[in-house]
């Protein structure tokens, strides 16, 4: 086993996952789409344990969905960013704020955060143009906001953590 899945079940120990589970989401992560039986053979296992395992995994809600990890740069976005917002003050509700912020067609997240800001916005863009139309065309158009500031990601690193973004 690699040492970030070894760190990662370290990360997960409180939780009622044996290490057969852990291995099975591990191998998940990887493909997703691989089959139950080669999933089987992978773990050492019987298919229908494997079966049986990612059924109770998805019942449980710990695997949401099997989905497609998209190469945000291949699909043309060479450029990603934060945006702290600022809401205003008053009757603003932030979560409100946010899923108007998660509508807009560029944004990968919004965190409500404490602290000086109170969200934290995630964008991709395929140029540094586009991201400042996005900004003045969409972003700052949603009521409720006061003030931004906008810094630009050079590189992009996963930790063991990735998969429970």
């Amino acid at each position: 086993m690699s040492e970030s899945f070894n760190k990662w079940c370290l990360f997960v120990y409180t939780m009622k996952l044996d290490s057969f589970d852990l291995k099975l989401i591990e191998l998940l992560k990887q493909d997703s789409r691989a089959s139950v039986t080669s999933l089987a053979e992978s773990m050492g296992i019987a298919r229908v344990t494997a079966h049986d395992r990612m059924v109770r995994l998805k019942r449980e809600g710990i695997i949401r969905r099997y989905t497609v990890d998209i190469d945000a740069k291949e699909w043309g976005y060479d450029l990603r960013a934060f945006i702290f917002a600022r809401c205003e003050r008053g009757n603003v509700d932030r979560r409100d704020v946010a899923k108007k912020i998660c509508d807009l067609p560029y944004v990968v997240r919004c965190n409500v955060v404490a602290g000086d800001w109170d969200l934290l916005v995630e964008v991709v863009s395929p140029s540094m143009d586009s991201l400042g139309d996005a900004i003045l065309d969409g972003l700052s158009k949603v009521g409720g906001i006061a003030s931004t500031q906008t810094m630009v990601s050079f590189y992009d690193y996963s930790g063991p953590a990735y998969s429970l973004r």
